[in-house]
């Protein structure tokens, strides 16, 4: 059998301390490449999910997760000497990435996200005459967010020139929030920090208000350059690709839109893990009709869509919501969420906050849920858990836009609401409550789901064509 040796792929974060959709794809291909008898290394980076701050400690870290290889760029490494544009180019993180290059020798590198990396880490295996392949999960090669949609809620197609329309959407995320601002000056300046405690609380905000807008003001002009010279040096990194692997049609059509050369553009649907879900498709019995959601809960996800749906349907509903996931993780939409729920109305009762769970219990969950909601507010690109929902025979209620829209057929394997809007979820819930022969339908008309298998497959063909060495024979 021909095949290559060695395969780095690169995760923006990765197991144990991060675990999202990216970095379950990123597992399962490393470890089905592995099977199939490469040499597989995961590079990644370990950002906190929230307040990145300057900390103390190694440069890097090497693991071993499931099987996977793993090294890290820690965030003393990817701090260091930071600027605006080290989001996109990273000089440090390059001879990093350089170093690894030159310790693991591989054939080639397969890039799975490359935020908290960056772009340089495409062009240090460039220079080394390695090609580089992409498997695109979200749209940061045109969005700096990632999600294309503005503060207002509107979805965006990507920058507009000089990449103005980013100037009110991404910049301003640049700078820390003022209290972040006034912890990390009294860490920097503990003298300062002292007077600042000690004097009237007047008086000390007022300080730290004038210390914060001097900061920004200095830091404008950096901001702005960093903004908009962003979607040219990542159109350009991104066309020096060998290839870029998309799952949807709607991602193709958005880079193209932005520059991305189309013929660098292959299709290769995501697959999962079907194994252990195929022995919960049957559903364990209950008299209440029992949506969920399960996910990352935060304001993109459109949770609380969800919630503000579930308490308008009929009070004597018989319907229970259970939502998975952190509560911690963005504390702020947490706390929105749990006061959402507990709002004086008759079905606020029937919601519960189920936490996390491992994902070897995904199976398990799905068997106590007849319908998965999924109320994102952008273009999801066909996230994890709707395949892992559809391999369970579990049908979806999702927003009908982008990735979605491509997996979830109306009346079919699903239903879909229009972006934002509760009353057009509740009317989804509602035609499941008032016709329950409706769900064992949409159940039927469910097809087995694409597996990790068929997606590698895919991923070795794309490696074939653009491969310039010999492969080496794997006995």
């Amino acid at each position: 059998m021909i095949r290559m040796k060695r395969i780095l792929l690169t995760v923006h974060k990765f197991f144990p301390e991060h675990r999202a959709g990216t970095e379950v794809l990123t597992l399962k291909v490393a470890q089905e490449l592995m099977r199939r008898g490469y040499e597989v290394l995961v590079v990644t980076a370990n950002p906190p999910d929230r307040d990145a701050r300057r900390v103390e400690g190694a440069d890097t870290s090497t693991y071993e997760y499931e099987g996977v290889k793993v090294l890290s760029a820690e965030e003393p490494l990817r701090l260091r000497g930071f600027t605006f544009q080290h989001e996109y180019f990273h000089p440090g993180i390059k001879r990093f990435f350089a170093h690894v290059l030159g310790e693991f020798q591989p054939d080639i590198v397969h890039i799975f996200h490359a935020q908290n990396l960056s772009a340089s880490i495409i062009e240090a295996s460039l220079e080394r005459h390695l090609p580089v392949v992409c498997s695109t999960t979200d749209f940061w090669f045109v969005c700096p967010t990632v999600q294309l949609v503005r503060p207002n809620g509107v979805v965006c197609r990507g920058p507009s020139a000089m990449a103005a329309n980013c100037l009110g959407c991404y910049t301003p995320k640049l700078f820390p929030q003022a209290r972040e601002f006034e912890e990390a000056l009294k860490a920097k300046y503990p003298r300062f920090g002292r007077f600042l405690d000690a004097v009237p609380a007047v008086l000390s905000r007022s300080l730290s208000s004038l210390a914060f807008a001097a900061y920004k003001a200095s830091k404008v002009p950096g901001a702005v350059c960093a903004t908009a010279s962003r979607a040219r040096a990542l159109q350009e990194a991104a066309n020096s690709c060998a290839a870029i692997m998309v799952p949807t049609a709607l991602m193709k059509d958005i880079f193209v839109e932005n520059g991305i050369d189309s013929c660098l553009i292959h299709h290769v649907p995501f697959g999962i893990d079907t194994k252990p879900l195929a022995k919960f498709q049957g559903k364990i019995p209950a008299r209440e009709l029992r949506f969920g959601y399960i996910g990352t809960l935060f304001e993109h996800k459109g949770v609380d869509l969800l919630v503000r749906a579930f308490q308008s349907l009929p009070p004597d509903a018989d319907a229970l919501l259970n939502i998975y996931g952190d509560l911690s993780q963005f504390p702020e939409y947490g706390e929105k969420l749990k006061a959402l729920a507990k709002l004086d109305c008759p079905n606020s009762r029937k919601i519960s906050f189920c936490g996390t769970f491992p994902n070897s219990e995904l199976g398990q969950v799905f068997s106590q849920l007849d319908v998965l909601v999924v109320p994102s507010r952008w273009y999801e690109n066909t996230p994890l858990v709707i395949q892992s929902a559809l391999a369970s025979k579990t049908p979806l209620i999702a927003t009908n836009l982008g990735g979605l829209s491509e997996l979830i057929s109306h009346e079919h394997n699903g239903l879909l609401f229009e972006l934002n809007d509760v009353n057009s979820l509740k009317e989804q819930m509602l035609a499941l409550l008032q016709d329950r022969s409706l769900l064992g339908r949409l159940t039927d008309n469910i097809a087995p789901e694409r597996t990790v298998a068929e997606m590698v497959d895919d991923i070795e063909a794309v490696y074939r064509k653009v491969s310039p060495r010999p492969a080496c024979v794997v006995r």
